[in-house]
């Protein structure tokens, strides 16, 4: 039986053209990442809810029509969501708002596949560098938080 790797980095794939997905989800994976594919930004949104994948990748139709209203339902989720935008060339201008709003980058449709394996490997580098510094700093707050209780059991344990 297959076991999961917790090393593989979660993506998740929005996206409503089954080529586009199917192509994405087929490169993705063997690249060695872990892919959820969703057609819908509802479902994806849920997705994202449940395992708060290191990037997020949306097509131009799954996209709604105000910028602002996708990024704050994947930031109630996430503080800083890594968001990315597949287009086609022609597609390009209506996402322009999306990248004002907090979309990380547009991916240029049709794939290419070596561009888009080095932005991901450094965008999900970024992504573990930025969980471990949050994690760092909740545990710092935990021992300053800790901190005079710690001093109050030491001096009564003293006298």
């Amino acid at each position: 039986m297959k076991t999961f790797d917790r090393t593989r980095r979660r993506l998740l794939v929005i996206c409503r053209d089954h080529k586009v997905r199917s192509d994405l989800v087929t490169l993705l994976t063997g690249y060695g990442y872990f892919v959820d594919y969703v057609e819908d930004r509802h479902e994806g949104i849920a997705k994202f809810k449940q395992h708060k994948q290191a990037v997020v990748i949306i097509d131009v139709p799954a996209l709604p029509q105000f910028p602002e209203s996708v990024f704050r339902e994947f930031r109630v989720y996430s503080r800083n969501p890594i968001i990315l935008i597949a287009a086609h060339k022609d597609e390009q201008r209506k996402v322009y708002p999306y990248l004002d709003e907090g979309a990380y980058d547009i991916i240029e449709l049709p794939l290419k596949a070596d561009y888009l394996h080095f932005r991901l490997r450094r965008l999900v580098a970024h992504s573990a560098l930025e969980a471990v510094s949050e994690f760092r700093r909740f545990l710092i707050s935990a021992l300053l938080f800790a901190l005079p209780v710690w001093l109050a059991l030491i001096r009564s344990f003293a006298r």
